[in-house]
């Protein structure tokens, strides 16, 4: 095409440098797409029974950290593990509070899940109490 006297006038293909055709068609947007990226799992919190797990989640476009990514597919951050029970150990009948050991105090404050209490008052913290 070609502008003569202000008015367009096509011509034909023939008469056109191929070569210095312009491109029809070009991205104007060039900027990176936004992405989650994770950081491994962690170790889990517990080494028996029911934990926690976590990891980083974060949304980068390019190399920056960003708030632009979709929260609908933002991978988990947070799970559960459940590894293999817990043991325990059979009663012992023979078990007698430490002397000098609070242990009315420490049921009182629920201190019987704690492992000094529980041995340290292992007589105390092993019946019900309400």
């Amino acid at each position: 095409m070609e502008i003569i006297n202000g008015k367009i006038k096509t011509r034909s293909t023939a008469d056109c440098d191929v070569a210095k055709k312009p491109v029809e068609e070009t991205t104007c947007f060039e900027r990176p797409c936004f992405k989650w990226y994770t950081t491994p799992w962690s170790e889990c919190t517990k080494t028996c029974g029911i934990g926690v797990r976590m990891r980083d989640v974060k949304c980068y476009q390019g190399k920056d950290i960003v708030r632009g990514c979709d929260p609908l597919v933002k991978p988990v951050g947070k799970q559960t593990c459940d590894l293999q029970p817990c043991p325990t150990e059979p009663p012992d009948d023979s078990c007698q509070d430490q002397a000098g050991t609070n242990c009315a105090l420490a049921i009182k404050v629920n201190l019987c899940s704690h492992w000094y209490y529980s041995k340290a008052c292992c007589r105390s913290c092993r019946t019900p109490h309400s």
